[in-house]
């Protein structure tokens, strides 16, 4: 039980570093220019190649989710909840395609991740729900002609059944390759 503890705790580690340090830069973008950023499921991965043999990340991870909204330039006005079209990952099949909605399989300690791209210029407020309460947000003020790629994280307590999503409340989002992402797994009991 206490290496499994260990593997979270380093993986959590590893994710707080990259965030940190991916979220210092400033995504200045023309139109046809794609964000830099991985997602969260891919970075888990290449952390867990590079750990192998000493300790192994999320060995038996049965509830995962990495979703994304098709991207080319499209604009998300407010909308409750955003319905990721693209799913890459729904083991466990906890994220619901039709309502953009993760329904928890089984209770557990759960990290999430959602990101933002608010369109040129605009204020935008984009939540993380559950159970409809707003438990994390993401607010962007952005002077004319800039826009800048935001992600954030949350660690929530779940019970089964209960649903998490995101929702768009102010302002509006572009969608550009995969830069609109929800990821979500099954940290512990």
């Amino acid at each position: 039980m206490a290496s499994t503890k260990l593997r979270y705790l380093v993986c959590l580690i590893l994710l707080h570093t990259w965030t940190s340090e991916s979220l210092g830069e400033d995504f200045q973008m023309s139109d046809f220019e794609t964000p830099g950023e991985q997602n969260v499921l891919e970075f888990l991965q290449q952390a867990e190649k590079k750990l192998r043999p000493e300790t192994s990340l999320c060995p038996s991870a049965e509830i995962v989710f990495d979703v994304q909204l098709q991207g080319n330039g499209r604009i998300v006005k407010p909308t409750n909840p955003i319905i990721y079209d693209i799913v890459n990952v729904n083991k466990g099949n906890g994220y619901n395609r039709t309502t953009g909605k993760f329904i928890t399989p089984r209770c557990g300690l759960y990290f999430f991740s959602y990101s933002s791209l608010p369109g040129r210029g605009t204020t935008t407020d984009i939540q993380l729900m559950k159970n409809n309460n707003a438990v994390s947000l993401i607010h962007s003020v952005l002077p004319n002609n800039s826009s800048q790629l935001s992600m954030r994280n949350k660690i929530l307590q779940l019970h089964k059944g209960d649903e998490v999503w995101v929702q768009l409340i102010t302002g509006t989002l572009w969608s550009q390759t995969g830069s609109l992402s929800f990821q979500g797994f099954l940290l512990g009991q």
